[in-house]
């Protein structure tokens, strides 16, 4: 069984137990994913079934859209809901204005990006989580990432949130880029919802439900270097 699969990954799991739920599914060995997703993100989560792992590079190097909520005037030590609030500000209002500007800036913007404590990129052998939850300092090297576009989609001042749709390159963590924003606006973030809605040429309109995969019934996206480019 060779191909690609397009899962719209629920709230809550990680991306490999996705990998271990469609492995026993379909009952095969050879089962990757092109691209992490945060256990509280959902969205389109590119399974890789055989030979198709082969072209793991190509697929996670590919542009990635994401619609992303930010709960403002609050911080917690993972960048998102999940984690532990470590600050909290005073609310106030912001205006549309204010908002646009600051995402102005973002814009086609390439910068050298901070990733969060808590992450799977590897230090001396160790993922970052490692350190972080051992409270182990430890340097975490910069990462150059480019926001491609960037787009206001609702401020909610009630309900202190900000919500955007992010186009970026491979490597950007948008918990990081909602630090970033937060700052420039003047104040702090976090991210309370996080959905994946495309990877390159691969949308989440294509993808499938976890309960709607049987090995019976499942259809392959072929191996097709062209659909990559």
């Amino acid at each position: 069984m060779d191909g690609f699969l397009l899962i719209d990954k629920p709230s809550g799991i990680t991306s490999h137990k996705v990998i271990e739920i469609i492995r026993k599914k379909l009952n095969i060995k050879k089962v990757g994913h092109a691209g992490t997703l945060d256990p509280l993100a959902t969205g389109l989560l590119i399974i890789m079934l055989g030979k198709s792992t082969k072209l793991s590079n190509q697929l996670i190097s590919q542009s990635k859209t994401y619609e992303v909520e930010m709960k403002l005037f609050c911080e917690t030590d993972t960048g998102d809901i999940t984690g532990k609030i470590v600050n909290r500000e005073k609310p106030r209002l912001f205006f549309v204005k204010q908002i646009q500007h600051t995402l102005n800036h973002f814009n086609n913007y390439e910068y050298h990006q901070q990733p969060p404590r808590y992450s799977a990129i590897k230090i001396r052998g160790k993922k970052l989580y490692q350190y972080a939850r051992q409270n182990i300092p430890v340097e975490i090297p910069l990462r150059l990432v480019k926001i491609k576009k960037i787009k206001l989609l609702n401020y909610s001042p009630v309900e202190e949130k900000i919500k955007l749709v992010v186009k970026c390159s491979k490597g950007t963590y948008i918990r990081s880029l909602v630090k970033d924003i937060a700052e420039k606006l003047g104040t702090i973030a976090t991210v309370s919802q996080l959905r994946r809605i495309s990877s390159g040429n691969f949308h989440i309109n294509q993808a499938l439900k976890l309960a709607e995969v049987k090995a019976e019934k499942i259809i392959l996206w072929k191996i097709d270097e062209n659909i990559l480019s």
